[in-house]
């Protein structure tokens, strides 16, 4: 699973960097176009790595000019993996813009008397892909620590009601329909949909070794009574590395976990699997670490609609906010596809007033077709690209992003992505010097797919370009290979 600890500050000084690098050169002129033997290696490249079955697009577009330097089957109707959250993603920044913030409360209904608050609790989902530990040292319960602690303050010590849940915001599959139907579902890569959602929908399992040959010791984290363990591992002599498998049955939150540790192994076995109704797991760790901070409810957790007739009687004892910009990263630099479904259904809520994927889907249709961006035949499956149903075209993705180059808040688009040699998906790969910190850019990969879309930063020029790879002979090699070419061209 993508890492979570994300400083704020690591954002906005990255993208304060890259507002003076990504500006075109003083002295540059538009490229006027490719050096010959520079386009023909580039072709030969791709014909060698696409082979006798596959199928594959690449554009290059110079941001100076706006001029298409290569259109190679640009308009060619591929799957583009996770290169669909560059459309997902650019369109949340173009129509929410900058300045848009996720809105969670903890809302409340009665008076406080002698400590106790005379009515129910409510937490009000509002779309936040956030609400973990990515910018609190990767502790997850951080920031429901601080609730707790600020409800205390404000003279609560518990809580007569119940503990209401929104997560309405959203509608529609929670899964969907389009993603692996097969025990890919316990996946960080599938989790689950909702408006409240906590720990990216998924919780982490620790397993360290035991006594040889007795079971080895199992942590969830954050600890809590929403999911229950069936420990079938063993702890095992000698050394070497754990091999543990982590299943649960779908709608359940019973985790099975299997395999071995060795006792003097590689420090035992972290992974994560992902939870079924995420609004009600929140719900119970934000209970739970009420308690622990001293606020405790009588009643009972449940989910509720705070309709239109009731919220009068509630009014808000915490309001967090937390700007969309903070969603891009872990989109575009670690693919996090949980954070694109949820944009593409914020996407929704501003189009047609309802957060479904298909209200997020139409959105996004309609941006794109806007914008001149939309190519018939194309079709949009999901937000993340996880669906193998999804349909784009590289000139498409290309476009997108020399549209959003062009705009004022280009930079912080920018740094959402992933950087050669650098950061997220690119980090163990373009090590080569002509990539290295050069190329800004979303990875993708599912079956029979590799994918890459971005930008490429010479000394004198700079470009857009998408390169879609369907059941080809290579894959990331021979991207990276077009990269260096290309850089070649832009010093």
């Amino acid at each position: 699973m993508p890492a979570r600890t994300l400083p704020r500050f690591v954002l906005f000084s990255l993208a304060l960097a890259l507002a003076l690098s990504f500006r075109a050169p003083a002295s540059a002129e538009p490229l006027a176009g490719l050096p010959q033997n520079t386009l023909a290696a580039i072709k030969a490249r791709l014909a060698k790595a696409q082979g006798s079955r596959g199928d594959m697009a690449c554009v290059i577009i110079d941001l100076d000019s706006g001029k298409s330097l290569l259109d190679e089957s640009g308009a060619s109707l591929l799957a583009p993996a996770s290169n669909m959250k560059v459309l997902t993603s650019a369109a949340a920044l173009a129509t929410l813009g900058s300045d848009f913030e996720f809105v969670t409360r903890v809302m409340a209904q009665g008076s406080v008397q002698g400590g106790v608050l005379q009515g129910d609790l409510c937490i009000v989902g509002g779309g936040d892909p956030n609400l973990s530990g990515r910018f609190y040292g990767d502790d997850p319960l951080a920031l429901f620590r601080d609730w707790g602690n600020r409800l205390k303050a404000l003279g609560i010590t518990q809580v007569s009601g119940n503990l209401l849940y929104d997560s309405t915001l959203f509608g529609g599959e929670s899964f969907n329909p389009h993603w692996p139907q097969d025990d890919q579902f316990n996946r960080w890569y599938c989790a689950e949909v909702s408006a409240l959602a906590f720990n990216d929908n998924c919780i982490n399992v620790k397993v360290t070794p035991g006594e040889v040959g007795q079971p080895a010791r199992i942590e969830l984290v954050p600890a809590t009574a929403y999911c229950s363990v069936v420990n079938e591992t063993r702890t095992t002599a000698g050394k070497g590395a754990a091999l543990i498998d982590l299943r649960r049955e779908k709608g359940a939150n019973v985790i099975r976990v299997k395999g071995n540790v060795p006792a003097h192994g590689q420090g035992g076995f972290v992974g994560e699997i992902t939870v079924a109704d995420p609004a009600a797991f929140a719900a119970t760790v934000f209970r739970e670490t009420l308690e622990a901070c001293g606020v405790r409810v009588t009643g009972q957790s449940r989910a509720h609609t705070l309709g239109a007739d009731e919220l009068p009687r509630f009014r808000t004892l915490i309001e967090h906010r937390a700007r969309l910009v903070e969603a891009l990263k872990p989109v575009n630099t670690n693919s996090q596809n949980l954070h694109a479904e949820m944009l593409l259904r914020q996407l929704g809520l501003a189009y047609a007033g309802k957060g479904t994927f298909k209200t997020g889907a139409a959105a996004l249709q309609d941006w794109l077709v806007k914008n001149q961006l939309w190519d018939n035949g194309m079709v949009l499956a999901d937000g993340s690209g996880l669906a193998s149903a999804n349909r784009v075209t590289a000139r498409s993705l290309a476009k997108t992003l020399a549209l959003m180059a062009r705009r004022s808040d280009a930079e912080l688009f920018v740094a959402s992505m992933a950087v050669g040699g650098e950061s997220g998906t690119l980090k163990k790969r373009m090590y080569d010097k002509r990539l290295k910190g050069r190329v800004y850019a979303k990875t993708g990969y599912i079956n029979g797919v590799r994918a890459l879309s971005g930008y490429l930063h010479g000394t004198r020029h700079r470009v857009a370009f998408s390169i879609l790879m369907n059941g080809c002979a290579e894959g990331t090699g021979a991207q990276d290979d077009i990269l260096a070419l290309l850089a070649e061209a832009l010093d």
